[in-house]
């Protein structure tokens, strides 16, 4: 009995190990991604909410020494617009929680400026797009 309680208790510390070994492979895979890795990425399908938290995470990051966001107004129309297609793909992922979605309402928070702005001079509706989604996304959930 005590034998296999002590089996028991060493496979879950086994099982943790590997659960940490594979969250710090995902991190370290998705610090290397740029914007069109991330999409590869979602759409391999393999995709964990460790991935998924992570890219939204790698995005919220600000870059200190150029002060500058992960995407910028500046940047290429595409870059920019691949950016949000990318929030927007997150949404429709099976694989999304309560945490996900906080952190897509930081992304909102963060790129308000950057999303009205791009909405304005390509009259695209990335805004409206991005609300609704997370709006029903958030229905889930309930």
């Amino acid at each position: 009995m005590e034998k296999m309680m002590l089996k028991k208790l060493f496979n879950k510390q086994v099982k943790k190990l590997q659960d940490c070994k594979q969250e710090k492979e995902i991190l370290t895979k998705v610090a290397k991604m740029d914007i069109y890795d991330m999409h590869n990425y979602l759409k391999d399908g393999n995709t964990c909410e460790i991935g998924i938290d992570a890219i939204i995470k790698k995005i919220l990051q600000k870059d200190t020494k150029e002060n500058r966001r992960f995407v910028e107004i500046y940047d290429a129309k595409y870059k920019v617009g691949k950016c949000f297609d990318l929030i927007l793909n997150i949404l429709e992922y099976n694989n999304i929680t309560k945490k996900t979605l906080s952190l897509i309402d930081d992304f909102l928070f963060l790129y308000s400026d950057l999303i009205r702005e791009y909405d304005e001079k390509y009259e695209d509706k990335y805004q409206e797009k991005l609300k609704n989604a997370l709006f029903f996304r958030r229905k889930d959930f309930e």
